[in-house]
């Protein structure tokens, strides 16, 4: 498998944890009935993508020096 496609793969793990992860957050702030249920996995789901995105950011510069 070459480079790109290893590196591709990882970003595709890592979106669709922060997927998971702040979907299911946002699920249980909608339980919780703070905000509505698919407004909260939505909005869970974009911040988890972003925390994600930024987590994975950091660790590649730690990597790279």
């Amino acid at each position: 498998m070459s480079d790109d496609n290893k590196r591709f793969l990882e970003w595709v793990e890592v979106i669709a944890k922060g997927i998971l992860l702040g979907g299911s957050i946002g699920a249980v702030v909608g339980w919780f009935g703070i905000i509505h249920v698919a407004k909260a996995v939505a909005l869970g789901g974009l911040c988890g993508i972003l925390a994600a995105v930024n987590f994975k950011q950091r660790q590649d510069d730690k990597k790279q020096s």
